[in-house]
């Protein structure tokens, strides 16, 4: 068992919760299908200071999902999960397994908001239950009035907005206590407001407005989900207050990568049949 430390020693190393609290403009790296321990250091080496692991949208367990956690922990990058449900044994196990961050999707109500507070912090805020040796604070065995204050303000819940109601409440969904910040669902609003993949329609961009400009007034950071390649859209929203964006997929960096070396190759064939024809 490790020692006792102070309470005055006892921190996150989140820099994910850093940067966006700073108002950092910082992109996220999501992994769907990468479930190697390697993908971490890669990314910290590539500049990227959080991971987001979804469990929502693929088919990783939580063995997988936990040891992708320990890796970005030991590299030094914040491991956000996307929670694959509202249910408690979800959302704390997820904490648990040494998520800096858990999101919650598909949130519509401002009962849900409070019951996902209640799963996800420690009393007094919630109710989620106290295990000591936590893969956050190095596994250290740290007093459980410290552990869970610290906790309950170093990690982050950020629940989901991803349709025109859940926008309609996002003052009130800010102004819960224990919620630390929106992630805008892109894809799912549009598809719910019947525009889906029209991110250039006012109604999307005015939702989304409304979202930032809360956040910006509620002091608590807003993310921007979908629209990883409209880089001229997510300007637009950083510069009116939003700080951060699932910016690129595994799947979708390596398919690019792979168009691009057929692509390059096809285009050296065509050169060199000319040359030759």
């Amino acid at each position: 068992m490790g020692s006792i430390a102070p309470s005055s020693d006892v921190s996150v190393n989140n820099p994910f919760r850093t940067r966006i609290l700073n108002a950092q403009i910082t992109p996220v790296l999501t992994l769907k299908f990468w479930t190697g321990n390697e993908a971490a250091l890669m990314a910290r080496f590539a500049g990227f200071e959080a991971v987001f692991i979804d469990m929502e949208h693929s088919a990783l367990n939580f063995q997988t999902v936990a040891q992708l956690i320990l890796s970005c922990l030991s590299v030094g990058i914040s491991p956000i999960v996307r929670s694959p449900s509202k249910s408690h044994w979800h959302i704390s196990r997820i904490l648990d397994a040494g998520a800096a961050a858990v999101v919650v999707p598909h949130v519509d109500s401002v009962e849900e908001v409070r019951e996902l507070v209640n799963h996800a912090k420690y009393p007094p805020l919630g109710s989620r239950g106290s295990a000591n040796n936590q893969p956050i604070l190095g596994f250290r065995s740290v007093p459980t009035n410290v552990q869970n204050e610290v906790l309950n303000r170093e990690t982050m819940l950020i629940p989901m907005i991803e349709t025109p109601e859940a926008v309609e409440l996002v003052e009130e969904y800010l102004a819960i206590d224990g919620v630390d910040g929106i992630l805008i669902g892109s894809n799912d609003l549009c598809t719910d407001m019947g525009i889906p993949g029209q991110y250039d329609n006012p109604t999307y961009q005015q939702a989304v407005e409304k979202i930032v400009c809360a956040g910006k007034k509620a002091a608590k950071p807003i993310g921007i989900g979908g629209i990883g390649g409209r880089l001229d859209l997510l300007e637009r929203w950083f510069a009116l207050g939003a700080t951060w964006s699932l910016s690129g997929g595994d799947s979708a960096i390596l398919q690019a990568g792979m168009k691009k070396i057929t692509q390059t190759y096809d285009e050296i064939s065509d050169r060199v049949e000319k040359q030759t024809g």
